[in-house]
């Protein structure tokens, strides 16, 4: 896997005190990433810090760790990207490796179109990616919808030569059946980001999630956020939704009049219904335009590039489901 997955410490945030470093560690911003992500009016309410001085730390931090101002042609070359592997090859092969960390995925399709099972999919291809201290990376599972099921994962993992109690153990699954969760969900992504390296959030599905948001014009903020936890971490944040953002169709007018929501998805996954067993997936950019389409296979163990291999490995993973 190109690129490892890494988190900075405070101490390598230039003009940064000891005694700051105290508060800010004290209400859960202990690494650069984290800081870099937060917003002047967040360290205000929390630290009793000015907006000038909050304004001064979040530009530091955002240095620190390699966010905005320019850098010179050789040194892009040297740095490498992490990416997480779909290992379906046709999605692979178009985007040069997988999907870039820090990017925001949106899945959609109908009811039974296959979006949790890629959920299930790319969480357990989350786990091997490489990170800088050697540990596992972590992956946090919003399950809105209570759709998440131990079994699938334990398939997908079993066919892809992994540990299937590993694999499950390294996903943090959360429940958010109750009013009120969502807004404060980022606080409880802070302090998990802060404890593990998180390769991939899923919220499945944000149309159900939606439904704990407080007020309807907390939406926006909380995508913002999710933007910005994505560029400063480099973890991927995937959300499934039925209607494009979960919204009705003059609600996604109304958010992607302003530019609110459109511009901050990097990658579209659309599903197709093609028969019982079979999907066309459709791969766009934020803007909907086309990066590639293919018809891809379901079977145990999650999704395949062709029937032949699906029906070869689905026989090894079926003896597996019956000793469990």
């Amino acid at each position: 896997m190109g690129g490892l997955l890494k988190r900075t410490s405070l101490a390598d945030v230039s003009g940064l005190p000891d005694n700051i470093k105290v508060r800010l560690r004290s209400i859960g911003f202990t690494t650069a990433e984290l800081l870099s992500a937060s917003v002047p009016e967040e360290i205000m309410s929390r630290t009793g810090i000015t907006r000038e001085r909050s304004l001064e730390l979040i530009k530091s931090a955002r240095q620190a760790v390699g966010i905005g101002g320019f850098k010179r042609g050789f040194e892009l070359e040297k740095e490498s990207t992490p990416h997480l592997v779909t290992g379906i090859d046709c999605v692979d092969r178009t985007l040069g490796g997988g999907f870039k960390s820090g990017s925001i995925i949106e899945m959609r399709g109908h009811q039974w179109a296959g979006k949790t099972l890629m959920c299930s999919h790319l969480a357990v291809m989350a786990q091997l990616m490489e990170t800088d201290d050697g540990t596992e990376p972590k992956v946090i599972w919003y399950d809105a919808e209570q759709s998440y099921h131990k079994k699938r994962i334990k398939e997908i993992a079993f066919r892809l030569r992994m540990d299937p109690d590993a694999v499950l153990q390294n996903i943090i699954l959360v429940d958010v059946a109750k009013s009120g969760f969502m807004e404060g969900s980022f606080e409880t992504m802070r302090k998990t980001l802060a404890r593990h390296h998180v390769a991939l959030v899923i919220i499945d599905s944000i149309s159900y999630a939606l439904k704990y948001l407080g007020k309807k014009s907390t939406l926006t903020s909380y995508i913002s956020n999710m933007s910005r936890m994505a560029q400063a971490t480099g973890t991927i944040f995937v959300f499934s939704s039925r209607t494009r953002f979960g919204f009705s169709r003059s609600e996604v007018q109304e958010h992607e009049r302003r530019g609110s929501l459109s511009m901050m998805i990097d990658y579209g996954f659309h599903f197709h219904l093609e028969g019982e067993r079979e999907r066309n997936v459709v791969l766009t950019d934020a803007q909907g335009t086309l990066y590639t389409s293919c018809k891809l296979y379901i079977g145990h163990g999650g999704f395949f590039d062709d029937s032949a291999s699906r029906n070869l490995e689905e026989r090894h993973v079926q003896r597996f489901i019956r000793r469990i």
